[in-house]
């Protein structure tokens, strides 16, 4: 490591290190990890593999490990600890996927279960929605919601009394070690195409810069992401999504283990990541790559940094 490194490495554990809090807060009761992704975001399967780590870490095993499709909250017994994944779709952004709503779900009909939002954006598009979730969750007396920034913090004060302000589960992994690789290219440049892509920026002055964004870095192994996900759906809807769960979480982390492999043997190839991906910056951080981190639609990125590592050696945010 260069001596000009040694600063981010002491930030980066300094943000590992946070998390300890998470340990009181869920205790060694029961618990339940819900909504785990089960698609090819590399960042929400860093988020993953971090959350895993951190159980790992001391010693905490999930009764069951569930997609939000594939969860029933009649597994829920009196003391079960509902630990919610964490992430950015905190709000009405993918409501579509059904993330918000089945968290708003398990408020309502378990109010004698504590409830945990691991570090989380939040991000409501409409004020009504936004009152009427905050609203709901209060009506909960045990409900712990972590966020990733202030703006978010600020948010959630609507929600609970317990908020936590608290960095990306994804730093549970550092450090990443990755094979040294000679005669690295220049830049990278990791762009979303989704609905959070940021504005128009102009990326030739960043230097020779290779495109990508998540989806192209998975392909056609998205095929085998949907094997996951169909069966886990069928064994659902049969009545046998414990069992389902039980059998296919653990191989799917291990599948997910190999997606995520790919994106840092990628990144091991490029001196310098440009990206507006939240977890492409994070990824980089988690590697000891220098970032340039452009910010998404509704000022994520520029939120997170600010919050947490915008005093490392090795990370530039960059405004429009």
């Amino acid at each position: 490591m260069k001596i000009t490194d040694f600063k981010h490495a002491g930030l980066m554990q300094a943000l590992s290190d946070k998390h300890q809090v998470l340990l009181d807060i869920i205790g060694y009761k029961p618990l339940h990890y819900v909504d785990i992704p089960v698609h090819g975001n590399i960042g929400d399967l860093l988020i993953m593999q971090g959350t895993l780590a951190f159980f790992d870490k001391y010693g905490l095993v999930p009764k069951v490990s569930a997609p939000a499709f594939a969860y029933d909250q009649q597994w829920i017994e009196p003391g079960d600890v509902i630990v919610f994944h964490g992430g950015g779709n905190f709000g009405d952004l993918y409501s579509e996927y059904g993330m918000q709503p089945l968290r708003e779900q398990v408020v309502s009909n378990n109010l004698g279960s504590r409830i945990i939002v691991l570090p989380q954006t939040i991000h409501f598009s409409s004020p009504e929605k936004q009152l009427r979730s905050a609203r709901l969750f209060r009506t909960h007396p045990d409900v712990h919601i972590c966020v990733r920034d202030q703006n978010s913090y600020e948010i959630a004060q609507a929600f609970s009394d317990h908020v936590y302000l608290l960095p990306d589960m994804a730093h549970q992994l550092y450090p990443v070690n990755a094979e040294v690789v000679t005669g690295m290219a220049g830049s990278l440049l990791i762009k979303r195409t989704d609905d959070e892509k940021s504005i128009q920026q102009d990326t030739a002055r960043f230097g020779t810069v290779t495109m990508t964004d998540w989806p192209q870095l998975v392909g056609q192994r998205e095929w085998h992401i949907d094997r996951f996900r169909r069966a886990m759906h069928v064994m659902h809807k049969l009545g046998m999504g414990w069992l389902g769960n039980r059998l296919l979480a653990d191989l799917w982390a291990g599948y997910a283990n190999k997606l995520v492999s790919n994106a840092i043997r990628l990144f091991s190839s490029y001196e310098l990541i440009v990206t507006d991906r939240l977890h492409g910056h994070i990824l980089a951080c988690l590697m000891d790559k220098p970032s340039i981190v452009l910010d998404n639609s509704y000022g994520k990125n520029s939120r997170y940094v600010s919050a947490w590592t915008l005093d490392s050696d090795l990370v530039s945010l960059q405004q429009a």
